[in-house]
């Protein structure tokens, strides 16, 4: 905010493109734990949480695409921002395939199945040290 002051008092413009590579590089790396979150929620039970993120993701992208619009940000930090709202579109597209496959799979006995396997594994790697 002081530099806008500063800008202002010095004589320059003060409302010059503002930079969006930190905004940007954070929502990517929330991107990507979220779609790890979905992934690793068919059998860990993440995927709620992996949604809620990746729904986070999109709708703080919708401000950066009317910033876009608005011809705040530089043309290489727009293009990243239409690949980054790309990819939330796709990202939520997987969260409700991984969403509905887990309500299939919990109509079947598929996590007694693989937890159990995991456990009588698990056993027998203990038992063998």
């Amino acid at each position: 905010m002081s530099e806008k002051v500063d800008a202002l008092f010095s004589g320059d413009d003060p409302n010059q493109a503002t930079s969006a590579s930190p905004r940007i590089r954070r929502l990517k790396q929330t991107l990507t734990f979220a779609i790890v979150l979905d992934i690793l929620g068919l059998p860990c039970w993440t995927s709620v949480p992996g949604a809620i993120l990746t729904l986070w993701v999109w709708m703080s992208t919708e401000t950066d695409v009317a910033r876009v619009e608005a011809g705040e940000y530089s043309d290489s930090e727009a293009a990243e921002v239409t690949r980054l709202r790309t990819y939330a579109s796709m990202a939520l597209l997987l969260c409700v395939v991984c969403l509905i496959l887990q309500i299939f799979l919990l109509s079947t006995n598929f996590y007694t199945r693989f937890w159990g396997g995991i456990s009588v594994t698990l056993d027998h790697l203990w038992q063998g040290f």
